[in-house]
């Protein structure tokens, strides 16, 4: 969706995430940044705002936060619909599908035949290829290229592993039910060959769009793992919700856990799924789908995507841990509202206390809280009259907690438990970092340590801003401002 003034029709279109124009959208599919343009590919039905007829719908963006809508990419037909996948530079033309001086992007995807009279049921891995950098594409003639013959093997991430000289394409898959992974490896991307599979009991339940990629450990190591050491990431959504991580090593063909550093949650929120990273970059760039455990009050569109997130490895307490943080393509945008240091609530005080007010309901909200006495302190954000989402630290069980059970419109049950965290007081305080939209809030603590991500329906007009404190005292730094993609042309 073009960014622009949501329609008064629309209260609760984004302005800093990405939805459709219309209909139904899930999964980010064929995350791709190719001359300078940012390709957001995704599982939608083009003709009815909820799940059927799937095909890859796809925009364009040059900064990650204002996105333009393109036709149907690739189209579902009466006998397949267009499942996950992911999309590559073939720069070297392996596939045949370009030229030499003009290579093509290609996407693998999976094909999920329905009554097919050669194919039946079945779930295999096919391909398209464009010639005109992502602006149409056409289905390979000889697909599928993958066919393990099962009914639930899905959602290809390809990437090239090696030098440009002597390396070779993998794809990672899932044999969805089975909590199996696949891992295929090519010369051309049209003929795979599996080289391995990989389980980890760790993580029962369905495994789908699964994601590998290395990543650079930052300074100061941990469990043996010396700052600047790759390892491998391997991300598995495991069933709505749940986004989850397995740290280990990989050889080109072969994934191996590392024991030693215990799986985690790559998003220990409500309505983030199915997050995949982008090719083409030179950082792990990451978005997820945010929207799947309910049916939204959102018209004529349903799902928005994350917003992105810059992925790292850190050492927390002697463990590696996943740790996300907001993108910088993000700090561009900002406009700061109101800083405030050292604000005193609860205790003989009150217990909360008005922060400010931002122009619009895109906010990022930056706190320091020093718990003190309190029982429970944080900040409030998009605030109304009547609404208000809490983001705090409960001391005596040591967990952050995200309450939105008068965050506005309660669209589900779940809107009634607040979700909560295990997390750590660093220097006595918790940090958080906060992006809020129209329709959703993102809290990052501890420098992205934690994460969650839930959707929130708010009144019109709230975007207030307050810390508060529930029995005891505590002091909180809060540093308001507005995130408008606007700013970005100033």
């Amino acid at each position: 969706m073009p960014t622009s003034e949501p329609a008064a029709t629309e209260p609760y279109r984004p302005r800093l995430h990405f939805s459709p124009a219309r209909n139904w959208m899930n999964d980010p599919n064929g995350l791709l940044f190719h001359d300078g343009t940012y390709h957001l590919f995704f599982q939608h039905n083009p003709g009815a705002p909820e799940w059927g007829d799937i095909a890859w719908g796809h925009a364009t963006s040059s900064d990650l936060l204002t996105w333009t809508e393109h036709p149907v990419a690739i189209p579902a037909t009466e006998h397949e619909m267009i499942f996950s996948g992911s999309a590559v530079v073939d720069a070297a033309n392996t596939s045949g599908l370009g030229s030499a001086g003009a290579p093509p992007l290609v996407a693998l995807y999976t094909s999920a035949y329905r009554d097919h009279p050669v194919h039946g049921g079945k779930q295999a891995q096919s391909v398209a290829f464009s010639t005109d950098g992502g602006r149409t594409w056409e289905k390979f003639a000889g697909n599928p290229v993958d066919d393990r013959d099962r009914t639930d093997y899905r959602d290809p991430k390809v990437f090239w592993f090696g030098p440009p000289e002597g390396g070779h394409w993998v794809m990672v898959a899932v044999d969805a039910d089975a909590s199996r992974l696949v891992v295929n490896v090519s010369d051309d991307l049209l003929a795979w060959r599996t080289a391995s599979t990989f389980t980890d009991p760790r993580l029962p339940g369905m495994w789908e769009c699964p994601d590998l990629f290395p990543l650079v450990a930052e300074a100061s190591g941990a469990g043996g793992v010396a700052g600047g050491d790759v390892r491998w990431v391997l991300v598995l959504s495991t069933g709505g919700p749940g986004q989850h991580y397995v740290v280990g090593d990989f050889d080109g063909g072969h994934f191996v856990a590392d024991a030693a550093v215990p799986t985690g949650r790559v998003d220990h929120g409500a309505d983030l799924y199915a997050a995949a990273t982008f090719n083409g970059l030179d950082r792990r760039v990451l978005i997820g789908w945010m929207g799947q455990a309910f049916r939204a009050p959102t018209s004529p569109w349903q799902g928005i995507m994350s917003a992105p997130r810059d992925l790292a490895l850190r050492a927390v307490n002697g463990v590696l841990r996943l740790v996300s943080r907001f993108s910088p393509e993000l700090d561009r945008a900002e406009r700061e509202v109101v800083s405030v240091d050292g604000l005193a609530v609860g205790g003989d005080g009150a217990g909360a206390v008005v922060v400010g007010r931002g122009a619009a309901l895109q906010q990022r909200v930056r706190a320091r809280i020093v718990p003190g006495s309190a029982a429970f302190a944080g900040i409030r954000v998009l605030v109304g009259e009547s609404c208000g989402t809490r983001i705090g630290y409960d001391r005596a069980a040591g967990e952050l907690v995200l309450d939105r059970s008068a965050s506005g419109i309660v669209a589900h049950d779940g809107f009634a438990t607040p979700r909560r965290v295990p997390v750590r007081l660093v220097d006595g305080a918790l940090t958080l970092d906060v992006l809020t939209d129209s329709m959703s809030v993102e809290a990052l603590a501890n420098d992205g340590e934690v994460v969650v991500s839930e959707l929130v329906f708010p009144e019109p007009g709230a975007v207030g801003v307050e810390a508060f404190a529930e029995g005891g005292g505590a002091v909180v730094d809060v540093r308001v401002s507005d995130v408008l993609p606007g700013l970005l042309a100033d």
